[in-house]
């Protein structure tokens, strides 16, 4: 005895979302600022540095607490989180030039 055939509907949890890539982009840009030469380690290399926004604000976060933290304070202020950013920029530029 068979089973009956039932038509496949895809719920909204069972949709795929898209998950938007910097790849083209960072290809692009490469490839326009030097034109000559394409390596794979320099793509992976930007791609590890596009960061989702989470994990730049949780570097930022964890930081200014940290500053917080060594100045004392129980209240992060707008001069640590400015302090925080420069610090991840710094870092962040450091792995860029590696």
């Amino acid at each position: 005895m068979k089973a009956p055939v039932r038509s496949v509907h895809r719920t909204s949890a069972q949709i795929k979302k898209r998950v938007q890539s910097y790849s083209t982009f960072i290809y692009k840009v490469h490839k326009q600022v030097c034109p000559a030469a394409m390596r794979s380690a320099d793509l992976l290399v930007s791609r590890q540095l596009v960061l989702p926004r989470l994990v730049l604000f949780r570097l930022v976060s964890l930081e200014a607490s940290r500053l917080s933290k060594n100045n004392r304070l129980k209240a992060i202020t707008l001069q640590e989180i400015d302090a925080a950013v420069t610090i991840v920029q710094k870092r962040l530029g450091s792995k860029a030039a590696a």
